[in-house]
């Protein structure tokens, strides 16, 4: 994997495309369906780190562009996405697409509360962070592992902290495996095409930060 080392403008933007791949993946709210509705603003994080984050689809921000345009109103955009985040990740007949969950990809019975929310709830607690606000759900959803993952950049770039900022890479290298895998479950999706191609460019970002060279020891 080729090595990147980022301007503080791109640690900037990728920081932020972090913060809303986390947000679409909670689910749908009418604030962030506003958002998404000002485009230029909303996909501008991911436009300034394009030349370094070699997208896949090399399209996916003129598709989001497109499937976004499509609404004109922030309750139409909520109501498609509410649709299909359920369907997709909560419930749907015949089982979901791709559960939200780490362990539901990585352990043979696709089991809640696998080791891998054991672990998440281990980090979180070593960081001296909680679930405040999403208690019911298990450590491992999709979002509260980018939440980590925001909270190890945000305190490593900003302060140039080399732990926390290894500690990121470290992380984004282990959780990227999963997510891909999660991506893949849902790839072929047609109906909605706004979570495959937003999985797409959170597995993107991942690999940028994967590939953020080490701090030398």
């Amino acid at each position: 994997m080729k090595e990147y080392t980022l301007s503080t403008s791109q640690q900037t933007f990728l920081l932020e495309g972090i913060g809303k791949m986390c947000r679409a993946f909670w689910g749908p709210d009418s604030n962030q369906c506003e958002e998404m509705l000002r485009t230029a603003a909303y996909l501008r994080p991911f436009e300034e780190i394009e030349a370094v984050a070699n997208y896949e689809p090399p399209d996916v921000l003129s598709q989001l562009r497109a499937v976004i345009g499509n609404f004109a109103a922030a309750d139409a955009l909520f109501c498609h996405l509410e649709e299909a985040y359920v369907r997709l990740f909560i419930n749907a007949r015949g089982g979901v697409a791709a559960p939200l969950y780490e362990s539901c990809h990585v352990s043979e019975n696709a089991m809640l509360m696998g080791q891998p929310a054991m672990m998440m709830k281990k980090r979180l607690e070593s960081e001296g962070l909680s679930l405040t606000g999403h208690s019911n759900d298990p450590p491992d959803h999709l979002s509260v592992e980018l939440e980590y993952l925001y909270f190890l950049l945000s305190k490593g770039w900003p302060d140039a902290d080399p732990a926390f900022v290894d500690k990121a890479v470290s992380y984004a290298s282990e959780i990227l495996p999963w997510i891909n895998t999660f991506r893949q479950r849902i790839i072929c999706e047609r109906q909605s095409p706004f979570y495959p191609l937003a999985a797409s460019l959170l597995c993107d970002l991942l690999r940028l930060i994967a590939s953020t060279p080490p701090n030398p020891k």
